[in-house]
C-alpha cells in the first residue's frame, strides 16, 4: 500500500466520514413524516433540527442541513482531544491539542475505544491494558466496573474525569459550532457508531451528547451510513453486496452491506480492530525517532512525555506530507535538554516501517 494513500486516508477520512453524515442526513432517509415523528422512543415535530454526530478516536464532526444559508449543507470537524489545564481552564479540540506538548500527562485523546468496556470483564479489560500503553493518561475504574480519565497536573494532584463526561465535552463543542453556523439552538442529533459497538458503548455515547444538550434521534452504524451515502440500497437493490473498508485514526474494520428483505441496508459480516489506524502509523515512525534520538544524541526520551508529544506532533505532519512528497524533514527544536533534532525521512522508509500493517488490511 503507497504509503500517500496510506497517509491520507487517515488523515482525511474523519472528513470523509463526516461528509457521509452530512449525506446520510440529506438523503430524506430521516425525514420526520407530515405528522410527529417517533425514533428511540423519542417524540419530535416535523421539520424538526438534526444534525448528526460522528464521534471519533481522533477527529470528531458534524454535519447537517442549513436552508436559507448561501452553503445550505455544512460540516465541521475537531481534534478529539481535551485537555485540562494547570489554571483551571478546559481546552476542547485544537486548542487541546496545542496545550499537550505542554501538559501532555493532562490530556486525553483516543478515549472513543474505551466507551462501555467494563473493567471486569476480561477481554474487555484487555483492550484497555493494549490501549493505555499508547496513552499518557491513566484509565482508572468508574464506579465498579466502567472506566474513567486520570490525569496528573502540575502540581502532582491526579484528577479522575468520568469519561462519558470528557466525551461530551467534544460533543459539546461540536454542537456549538452546529448552532453558530445555523443562527439557533439544535436539540436533536443523529450520531454514527461502530457496528461492534454494543449496547453499553451506545449508552455512554447517547449520555454523552444528552450531558452535551442533545436528544439522540437515531443511531445508525458507520458502514450503514456509508452505504447510504454512496446510495448502494438502489445499486444493491437487484441483488449482491458491498464491501465497506475504514482505516480511521484508532481503528479500522471492514463490512459487507446487502439490501435486506425489508428493503433497508444491513451488515453481513464484520470485522474490526481496535488497534489498527492512523495513530498507529504515527506510533511507528515515533519508535523509530525516538530511537535515532538516542543513537545520535545520548539521550533515552522513552519515558518523557514532553519530548515525546514534540516528537509524535512532528511526525504526524511528516507523515501527511508525504501524501504529495517523496521526501521531508522531521524538526524539532529542543526535543529534550536544549537538543534540536532533524531527520530526513522518505516515503519508502513509511512504507517499510507499515508494512506489516498495510499488509493486514490487504489480506482483510
Amino acid at each position: 500500500m503507497a504509503a500517500g494513500r496510506v497517509a491520507a486516508g487517515a488523515a482525511t477520512l474523519q472528513i470523509l466520514l463526516a461528509f457521509v453524515c452530512l449525506l446520510t442526513a440529506a438523503s430524506g432517509l430521516y425525514d420526520p413524516p407530515a405528522s410527529f415523528a417517533r425514533t428511540n422512543h423519542i417524540w419530535y415535530p416535523p421539520a424538526v433540527e438534526v444534525i448528526v454526530i460522528d464521534l471519533g478516536n481522533t477527529n470528531s464532526c458534524v454535519a447537517g442541513y442549513a436552508p436559507g444559508k448561501t452553503e445550505t449543507m455544512f460540516q465541521f470537524c475537531i481534534p478529539s482531544w481535551v485537555s485540562f489545564s494547570g489554571d483551571g481552564a478546559t481546552l476542547v479540540g485544537e486548542a487541546a491539542k496545542n496545550h499537550a506538548s505542554a501538559e501532555p500527562d493532562a490530556t486525553a485523546f483516543g478515549f472513543k475505544r474505551f466507551l462501555g468496556l467494563r473493567r471486569n470483564h476480561w477481554y474487555e479489560e484487555d483492550i484497555v491494558q493494549r490501549a493505555i500503553k499508547r496513552v499518557p493518561y491513566k484509565i482508572g475504574a468508574r464506579g465498579s466496573d466502567r472506566s474513567s480519565i486520570q490525569v496528573a497536573m502540575d502540581d502532582g494532584a491526579v484528577k479522575q474525569h468520568d469519561l462519558v463526561n470528557v466525551a461530551s465535552m467534544v460533543i459539546a463543542q461540536l454542537k456549538v459550532k452546529a448552532e453558530e453556523y445555523l443562527g439557533r439552538q439544535v436539540r436533536y442529533a443523529i450520531m454514527t457508531v461502530p457496528q461492534h459497538f454494543g449496547g453499553a458503548s451506545m449508552q455512554d455515547a447517547e449520555n454523552a451528547a444528552k450531558i452535551a444538550g442533545l436528544e439522540i434521534v437515531d443511531m445508525v452504524s458507520e458502514p450503514v451510513a456509508v452505504a447510504v451515502a454512496y446510495d448502494l440500497r438502489r445499486k444493491l437493490r437487484k441483488g449482491g453486496n458491498a464491501l465497506v473498508l475504514h482505516v480511521g485514526g484508532g481503528t479500522a474494520f471492514a463490512s459487507v452491506v446487502t439490501v435486506l428483505m425489508d428493503g433497508s441496508l444491513g451488515v453481513l459480516l464484520h470485522r474490526n480492530d481496535p488497534f489498527l489506524g492512523g495513530d498507529d502509523f504515527d506510533q511507528r515512525i515515533v519508535d523509530y525517532f525516538a530511537k535515532l534520538v538516542k543513537m545520535k544524541h545520548g539521550k533515552d526520551i522513552s519515558e518523557d512525555l514532553v519530548a515525546l508529544g514534540k516528537l509524535r506532533a512532528a511526525c504526524e505532519r511528516a507523515k501527511k506530507a508525504l501524501s504529495d512528497q517523496d521526501h521531508v524533514q522531521v524538526t524539532v527544536k529542543s526535543l529534550i535538554d536544549g537538543v534540536d533534532f532533524s531527520q530526513p525521512f522518505s516515503r519508502s522508509e513509511f512504507e517499510e516501517l507499515n508494512d506489516d500493517s498495510s499488509a493486514e488490511l490487504l489480506h482483510w
